[in-house]
């Protein structure tokens, strides 16, 4: 009975653990009334001493090569290049509207996550906030930028 109560909470807190390790991001992409609207390149990323982590980018998918790429500056710099674009995380650029993405963020525990979204012949947005999974805090908000809408950031969901 007791090896049977042990093999069950290990398993409980092996569960937990793994659940700790996702972030989910809710936020908007606002609209803008221009003629020449480009839909905008978003890259959300983890920095920690150890390590670079992209966790999402959204950009062209029509090429092989995306040269403006190098326009998302923060994550080209720390991340993008470096190496090939990560597939598991990257999709077409997405217009105006709500959206929530729940990241696998691994192993890391604390780290800064950054959240860029650059359009073209619009402006750029770069928010940051420090993440820690050892706090009690489970919610964290960034207020809106120019081409991002206000962020929630919710641990563990």
């Amino acid at each position: 009975m007791l090896k049977q109560l042990i093999a069950v909470t290990s398993l409980m807190f092996a569960s937990v653990a793994a659940h700790a390790n996702t972030l989910t991001v809710e936020f908007e992409l606002p609209s803008f009334t221009t003629g020449d609207y480009h839909k905008p390149y978003v890259a959300i990323w983890a920095e920690s001493k150890a390590q670079n982590q992209t966790l999402l980018l959204w950009h062209l998918t029509k090429r092989n090569e995306d040269k403006w790429l190098v326009d998302i500056r923060r994550w080209w710099r720390k991340q993008g290049r470096y190496g090939d674009t990560p597939d598991g995380v990257t999709g077409a650029t997405k217009g105006p509207g709500k959206y929530s993405e729940t990241l696998d963020v691994g192993d890391l525990s604390q780290f800064k996550l950054f959240i860029e979204v650059v359009r073209e012949d619009g402006g750029r947005s770069l928010l940051k906030m420090p993440i820690d999974f050892s706090d009690n805090q489970e919610r964290y908000h960034l207020d809106a930028d120019k081409e991002i809408g206000a962020v929630t950031i919710i641990k563990g969901k």
